[in-house]
C-alpha cells in the first residue's frame, strides 16, 4: 500500500471512529508549510475538494524565515486552486505585552488558534482541522508524564473538541510522522522545516529525538498502542465526568451551588476530584495540581466552619454552615467586609451603599425627589417595608448592624432576631440593619414595631426600607 493510500485510509477511519467531518461541511485548515499541515491540506483536498479552505498565521519570531513560510502557503494553494489567507501576528510583542516577555510558546499558540476561530467565522467553516498526528500524541503524553499528570494529562490529544462555534478536528491522529513524511517524498512535496525543531534543549524536542526512538526498539507499535491508551483513558474519564455532574445537579444547591461536605466526604475519591474541579472551573478559567486537591482534602475533612483555602486565580474555597463553595477572593472579602451602618436616619433618602436604602419623611411634606427616590428604589428592592412613627422615635432614630444577641419585644413576646431571621437568606442575615430609639431596638424590618412605638397613636413620620 503506498503511503497516499494510507494516509487517506488512516482519515477515513478517523472520521469513522470519531465523526469529524461530513462532505458537506466547510473546514478550516490551519497550514503552517510544514510536512504534517501540508500532508493534511492534501488529504482533506482530495476527500472534501471545494470545501477546503486554508489560514496562515505568521507569527513574527523568525524574520526572512517565518515570510518565506508565509510565502510557500500562498504559493502552494494559488497553484492548486485552494482558498487561502494569512494573517501576521507580532507574538513577541503580545508576550511582552502578556507575560513580561515570557511563555513565547503559549502566547503564540493562544494568537494562533484565535486567529483561526476568527477566520472560521469570516468563512462559515463549521470545523477546524489541525494537523497533529498520532506521533505527537505519544510525544504529549510522555511529556505530561515526565512532568507529572493525571488520569486528564494521559488522555492525549483529543481527535476533536469544541472551539466556540466550530469545532476543532484532528484527521492525522492515526499517522505516524514517518507515514507523512513518505507521503510527502512519494507525491514531490516540497515543505518548510522549522530549524528549532531539531533543538533537543527545548523538551519535546528532547522526547522527539532522544525518548521516542529507544521507545519503539521495545514495541515498533508504539504509537498505535498508546493510542489505544489514550482512547480507553478518554471513555473512562468521560464517564467519571458525567458522574460529578450528576452529583453536583442532585446535590449543589443556593446561590454559590455549595455541596455538603459529608456528601463530599462520602464520594469515591475520583468522582470527588472531578466535583471539586467542576465547582473550581465555574470561578475560573485556572487549572488546579493535585497538591491544590490534597489542600480541598483537607479542608473539607478537619476545617472549622468558616474555614477558606486561597486557590490559583485568587479563588476561595470556604467552608461555611457545613457546605463548601468556591468564590472569588474578592468578592468573598467584600461580602464579608464589617458594614459600618450610619448612626443617625435623618429625614430624606438614605442609600447604604446600594445594599439597602432607607426614605423618612413627615406626612404631607413629601416632594417630588423623595416620591422619586421612593419609586426608584421599589425597582430593584426584593424587600420593601414601611413603618409609621411618632415624632419622639424619630428625635433619637439610628440604624446600626445586627449583634449577637439582640432581641426586642413585640405582640406581647420577647423576640430574639437569630430566631427571626430562622430561614432567611445569607445576604438578609448578612446586611440588614436594626433600627433602634434611645430606648434600643424599635424595629427590625420584616417583623413589627416595638409594642411601645407601635402602640402610639399619633405618629405622623413614614419610613421606608428597601433591601437588595
Amino acid at each position: 500500500m503506498s503511503f497516499t493510500e494510507i494516509l487517506l485510509a488512516r482519515a477515513r477511519e478517523a472520521n469513522e471512529k470519531f465523526a469529524l467531518f461530513s462532505e458537506n461541511e466547510r473546514v478550516l485548515v490551519g497550514f503552517s508549510g510544514g510536512a504534517d499541515s501540508l500532508a493534511l491540506l492534501c488529504v482533506m483536498y482530495t476527500l472534501l475538494g471545494g470545501n477546503v479552505c486554508a489560514l496562515h498565521v505568521n507569527h513574527m519570531l523568525r524574520g526572512k524565515e517565518a515570510d518565506a513560510d508565509e510565502l510557500f502557503c500562498r504559493s502552494f494553494c494559488e497553484k492548486h486552486g485552494i482558498p487561502f489567507s494569512s494573517v501576521r501576528v507580532d507574538v513577541a510583542a503580545l508576550s511582552r505585552a502578556l507575560h513580561g516577555g515570557g511563555a513565547i510558546e503559549e502566547t503564540a499558540r493562544e494568537a494562533r488558534y484565535a486567529e483561526l476561530h476568527k477566520e472560521a467565522e469570516r468563512t462559515g467553516a463549521s470545523k477546524i482541522a489541525l494537523a497533529h498526528t498520532a506521533s505527537d500524541n505519544t510525544e504529549t503524553v510522555l511529556f505530561n508524564l515526565a512532568r507529572g499528570t493525571a488520569l486528564s494529562g494521559l488522555r492525549g490529544i483529543p481527535p476533536k473538541r469544541p472551539y466556540g462555534e466550530a469545532e476543532i478536528i484532528r484527521p492525522l491522529i492515526l499517522c505516524t510522522r514517518e507515514e507523512i513524511e513518505g507521503f510527502c517524498r512519494e507525491n514531490g512535496l516540497r515543505y518548510r522545516t522549522d530549524a528549532t525543531n531539531a533543538d533537543v534543549h527545548y523538551r519535546r524536542n528532547f522526547i522527539r529525538h532522544k525518548i521516542v526512538p529507544k521507545m519503539c526498539e521495545v514495541n515498533p507499535a508504539l504509537h498505535k498502542r498508546v493510542g489505544a491508551m489514550c482512547e480507553s483513558l478518554r471513555c473512562d474519564e468521560d464517564f467519571i465526568k458525567k458522574e460529578a455532574y450528576r452529583f453536583l445537579d442532585e446535590h449543589a444547591c443556593g446561590d454559590r451551588r455549595g455541596v455538603e461536605k459529608e456528601k463530599l466526604l462520602a464520594l469515591h475519591k475520583a468522582v470527588r476530584t472531578r466535583v471539586l474541579a467542576a465547582m473550581y472551573a465555574r470561578e475560573t478559567a485556572e487549572s488546579l495540581e493535585e497538591k491544590h486537591f490534597c489542600d480541598i482534602e483537607k479542608l473539607i475533612s478537619g476545617g472549622k466552619d468558616g474555614a477558606m483555602l486561597i486557590l490559583p486565580g485568587k479563588i476561595a474555597a470556604v467552608l461555611q454552615k457545613g457546605e463548601l463553595f468556591f468564590v472569588s477572593e474578592a468578592k468573598f472579602a467584600e461580602e464579608n467586609k464589617k458594614i459600618e451602618f450610619f448612626k443617625r436616619v435623618p429625614p430624606g433618602a438614605c442609600d447604604f451603599g446600594g445594599m439597602f436604602a432607607t426614605v423618612l419623611y413627615k406626612k404631607g411634606c413629601e416632594t417630588e425627589e423623595l416620591l422619586e427616590a421612593i419609586n426608584e428604589f421599589e425597582k430593584n428592592a426584593v424587600l420593601a417595608k414601611k413603618a409609621e412613627l411618632a415624632e419622639s422615635t424619630v428625635k433619637t432614630l439610628r440604624v446600626r448592624n445586627r449583634e449577637n444577641g439582640d432581641k426586642y419585644v413585640f405582640g406581647g413576646m420577647t423576640r430574639t432576631l437569630k430566631k427571626l431571621l430562622s430561614g432567611s437568606t445569607e445576604t438578609a442575615k448578612k446586611i440588614r440593619p436594626v433600627f433602634c430609639d434611645e430606648n434600643g431596638i424599635f424595629w427590625f424590618p420584616g417583623f413589627r414595631l416595638r409594642d411601645d412605638v407601635y402602640n402610639i397613636e399619633e405618629k405622623p413620620y413614614i419610613l421606608h426600607y428597601f433591601e437588595y
